[in-house]
């Protein structure tokens, strides 16, 4: 329940709808908000599935070094979160999937891969997901944005 026994909170606000804008309650945060093209937007501003995507990269690549600091592994963990709008067949409206491209830098795939999967059962927007969203996860070779 929103409101007891948190550890943490923020608050965000949209005003104007999809071409409007869309600001953190403490002020650090705003942007001009716009459907993308593909649904008839202007595509200028950023969309809820801009947000989901940054959102979902940044706790579980949070969530994912907290496990590598608690084991004492190295190397540097990147997750890539790509988010997709599908059409629902069940109510002609629409649905979110999810991909998560999770690598380590210096650390083979297959660690990767077992690490992801750790982190996927504890990762906060994981758990919020499931059972909601479909969400698939691959271990990647580590790239560098350099």
């Amino acid at each position: 329940m929103v409101g007891s026994g948190f550890v943490f909170q923020t608050a965000a606000t949209n005003v104007g709808g999809p071409e409007g804008v869309s600001y953190l309650g403490d002020g650090s945060f705003s942007t001009k908000v716009t459907h993308p093209p593909e649904l008839g937007g202007s595509g200028e501003g950023l969309n809820p599935g801009n947000f989901l995507a940054l959102g979902y990269s940044t706790s579980f690549n949070f969530t994912l070094a907290r496990i590598m600091k608690a084991e004492e592994i190295t190397g540097e963990p990147m997750t890539t979160t790509t988010v997709e709008l599908q059409p629902d067949p069940s109510d002609n409206g629409f649905q979110l999937a999810v991909r998560l491209e999770v690598a380590i830098k210096g650390m083979e795939k297959e660690e990767v891969q077992e690490l992801a999967e750790r982190t996927h059962a504890l990762c906060p927007y994981s758990k919020a997901m499931k059972n909601n969203i479909n969400v698939t996860i691959a271990a990647v070779v580590y790239e560098s944005l350099a």
